[in-house]
């Protein structure tokens, strides 16, 4: 072989080396510019998979109130468990029976020694039968709702049930046991190392007849804390479509929210700039296909355990609560379910919006909202409780305040509401922390007050309308 058939040989390797390279760096080239998206989103990110909560832990009262009779109180949220504990054994007795009672009789009944659990949502009361395995009543099919769930230590068998959604009071009757003895040993001892609270109308001198209770005197461990909005990960945002991400439109909108859409707009998803995260499914709604409210409790329950749960991205993880129900929402056969966050056994009030909305219309999830937000956890710090600003004298010293806001609401008690008055309307307390409108601010440590139907936040250590 001559010298110059070397050297042409030499250089056609070259070119084949080089036109092969060339090639995989096109190839890299054209997945980086159109698959850039997906490739991001993978790249470092993690969205951890959560198990779907039981609807146990879902299904929980608002509180539980204690009644050590003579208008003396406590309230609580841990002993619900028990309470269902032993209407199971009750149930297992056999030949129970329902009936209808007054409300006259209903009150007082649960004026005497007795434990009742709250609920401020839409629970079926076979629903709630079902998830604690209790048997099937004979008349329970007239209760729609379970509003309140109760037990008299005077009778050892029955148990009391309120229905808020017909208004209607009933009575469980079955045969004399020991299946409350538990109950029973749970009123005896909360009462040692319990808040007392008292009924609004102990306050008054009897000049209001008001039964929503109030603690005499408040120890609280909630303290202020600053949150931030929670920046939406492209990981989060990839679950909602799954392996079809590379075909799915990205829009940036010039607050900086991006919105996804796929399928020409039927399924779309929006990470707006302030954290909140939202879907929306269009499509046949399938009318026809109506779910359960447990199945679709357990269907909402998942889709969130796969989409970020209550995890929030700076790692705080929140305890849910359901806040409210909706039937049919939107005109739509289903459930919405708005559910609420604890933090530290306290509740986060939202001045607007709610932490997670799921509704589940048509037998699937056809819209979902997420807006957690992140917690400055060095404010988070252990600290003692301390004695917080006295509810009564609290409500006292706004009440010019108060009138005017319920003045430009038309509630019909209006600006120059009388002490007396705002008493009698009065319908909840509450404590925790409240979330204004804002996207970055302070977790203000709170007393929630009920008025009219109007959620009133006042400082715990000050007393001042927020």
């Amino acid at each position: 072989m001559t010298a110059a058939s070397r050297t042409t040989k030499v250089i056609e390797t070259i070119k084949s080396v080089l036109l092969v390279v060339l090639l995989l760096f096109t190839i890299l080239l054209l997945f980086i510019f159109w698959g850039g998206a997906a490739f991001q989103a993978f790249i470092g990110e993690d969205l951890t998979r959560h198990e779907a909560m039981d609807p146990a832990e879902l299904l929980q009262p608002d509180r539980i109130e204690i009644c050590f009779g003579a208008d003396l109180y406590a309230v609580t949220d841990n002993k619900f468990g028990i309470m269902m504990d032993c209407f199971k054994a009750f149930s297992g007795t056999r030949n129970l029976s329902m009936e209808e009672i007054s409300e006259e009789r209903y009150n007082e009944i649960m004026r005497l020694p007795s434990i009742r659990a709250v609920f401020d949502y839409y629970l079926p009361f076979s629903a709630l039968c079902e998830v604690y395995g209790i048997d099937r009543l004979p008349g329970a099919d007239g209760i729609d709702a379970v509003s309140e769930f109760g037990y008299s230590a005077d009778f050892d068998d029955r148990l009391f049930v309120f229905d808020g959604k017909s208004n209607k009071y009933y009575r469980i009757i079955g045969s004399s046991s020991n299946s409350f003895e538990a109950l029973r040993n749970e009123i005896a001892d909360a009462r040692a190392d319990s808040i007392p609270y008292f009924p609004l109308k102990t306050y008054m001198g009897g000049e209001v007849e008001n039964y929503t209770l109030c603690p005499q005197l408040y120890v609280s461990d909630v303290y202020d804390a600053e949150y931030y909005p929670e920046i939406i990960s492209s990981s989060l945002v990839r679950s909602f479509f799954s392996d079809n991400f590379d075909f799915v439109r990205r829009i940036e909108q010039e607050n900086g929210t991006l919105i996804y859409m796929y399928g020409y707009g039927r399924t779309v998803v929006a990470a707006h700039h302030n954290g909140v995260l939202e879907f929306n499914r269009e499509g046949d709604d399938r009318a026809g296909l109506q779910l359960r409210y447990l199945d679709a409790l357990e269907r909402a329950s998942s889709f969130i355990a796969a989409h970020g749960a209550f995890e929030a991205e700076n790692g705080v993880i929140f305890t849910p609560y359901i806040q409210e129900v909706i039937i049919d929402p939107d005109g739509r056969r289903g459930f919405r379910f708005i559910i609420g966050i604890k933090m530290n056994g306290a509740r986060i009030y939202y001045e607007s919006g709610a932490p997670v909305i799921v509704d589940v219309t048509g037998g699937r999830v056809s819209y979902f909202r997420r807006h957690l937000i992140n917690i400055d956890q060095n404010g988070l710090a252990e600290a003692d409780g301390r004695e917080v600003f006295s509810a009564i004298r609290m409500l006292a010293e706004n009440i010019e305040h108060i009138g005017e806001v319920l003045a430009e609401a038309d509630i019909t008690m209006g600006k120059d509401i009388s002490f007396e008055e705002l008493i009698g309307n009065v319908t909840r307390f509450d404590s925790g922390y409240v979330k204004t409108a804002e996207s970055v601010g302070i977790l203000a440590a709170s007393w929630i007050v009920t008025i009219g139907g109007i959620e009133f936040y006042f400082g715990l250590d000050d007393g001042g309308l927020i």
